[in-house]
């Protein structure tokens, strides 16, 4: 294999901008604007393949902290793999996938990925093995909308965010802590219009409306609050249900579904522990990679 393997791709500017021009090529998506705002950190690893100049092929691994069952537990999730359409069928996602386990398999409690309809049969020949996800819903009973929508070009509403993110989500069965790098890839983008202030409850919701219902992603407060409460408070008149991007500590009254996976499922790396088996979980939707 004449190419050559960078794993600090981020650090030099060059190399950054041709892994972005793989990027946009694939995914019309940049990092650079995440990146000159200061939210890139070294948790986020790409492995990247060169031609010369050129980024050619990539794996990125995502070093995360989770907490599960009152356990602090470290994950490596897999994500942004992309090979350029002139260098397929040559074995650069495989390579790459194996420069990662050489390098993880043996420094973390489990790894896994999210993978889209194209890939399906990819990942099991490298031991990983798909799970099911469940999603919580339930109807709104009363909606308040008593919610201040904050503005990410505010620097006092992303102290406010960043702030709260400490306070990790006290309703979620499986939380995905220190990572404010990922939180601000999709908060300072994407998402910049869905997040809002609940001040009754002194709570940062992450929410998206699609019609008459709401799509709860994520709520950052103190313990000691209610759930359905909050919900209440952020959600619009009009809403007939609320979807939730995590899984409650208390699922009583939701209505749990299996997730259509069809285009994105989850992989778990069957050497390592797998908390999904079993159990009825979503892994946090803001923190997909």
């Amino acid at each position: 294999m004449n190419y050559h393997l960078c794993k600090d791709v981020m650090c030099n500017d060059a190399r950054r901008k041709a892994f972005n021009e793989l990027a946009v090529k694939t995914f019309q998506l940049s990092f650079e604007n995440w990146y000159q705002a200061g939210y890139w950190e070294e948790t986020n690893m790409p492995y990247t393949l060169f031609d010369n100049e050129k980024a050619v092929a990539n794996v990125s691994a995502n070093r995360m902290e989770l907490i599960w069952r009152g356990k602090r537990r470290r994950y490596i999730q897999l994500g942004t793999v992309m090979t350029d359409g002139a260098y397929r069928n040559q074995g650069l996602s495989r390579f790459l996938m194996d420069e990662i386990m050489k390098d993880w398999e043996n420094q973390c409690d489990s790894i896994f990925l999210f993978a889209n309809k194209t890939v399906l049969d990819f990942y099991p020949k490298f031991g990983f093995k798909r799970e099911k996800q469940y999603q919580y819903s339930t109807r709104v009973n009363k909606a308040l909308g008593l919610r201040r929508k904050m503005d990410m070009s505010c620097l006092q509403d992303r102290e406010m965010l960043k702030k709260y993110y400490t306070k990790s989500n006290p309703f979620s069965s499986l939380q995905v802590v220190n990572n404010y790098s990922l939180l601000m890839f999709y908060c300072s983008s994407f998402m910049k219009d869905c997040l809002y202030y609940i001040p009754q409850y002194d709570a940062v919701v992450i929410a998206e409306q699609k019609g008459s219902m709401l799509h709860c992603f994520d709520i950052f407060c103190d313990d000691g609050k209610n759930l359905n409460d909050i919900i209440c408070s952020a959600t619009p008149e009009g809403t007939k249900e609320v979807v939730l991007g995590f899984t409650p500590k208390n699922g009583l009254n939701y209505e749990v579904k299996p997730v259509d996976d069809s285009d994105n499922a989850l992989f778990v790396l069957k050497s390592k522990e797998n908390i999904f088996e079993g159990q009825k979980l979503i892994f946090p939707e803001m923190f997909h990679t």
